[in-house]
């Protein structure tokens, strides 16, 4: 296949999620906060990020990434 693959925005927030409960509460704030940086002006993500561009890539609005958002936002309080 030719092309390139965006960043899942899902895995992205399990890293987050399991960071958090591994005790890495700084590592987690940090890839959440960058992750979450890409939501729309109304607070919406896509499937995927383009790496290069911060472009928003995929289905759209995704409610997985949103999930993940949430479950990964809710383990880093608990962590704190």
């Amino acid at each position: 296949m030719t092309g390139q693959e965006g960043t899942f925005l899902l895995c992205t927030f399990w890293l987050a999620q399991a960071l958090a409960v591994s005790g890495q509460v700084g590592r987690a704030r940090t890839v959440f906060e960058r992750a979450a940086q890409y939501a729309n002006d109304v607070g919406l993500l896509s499937e995927e990020v383009d790496p290069d561009s911060g472009d928003l890539l995929g289905n759209f609005p995704q409610a997985f990434s949103h999930m993940g958002l949430v479950n990964a936002a809710w383990a880093i309080a608990q962590a704190q």
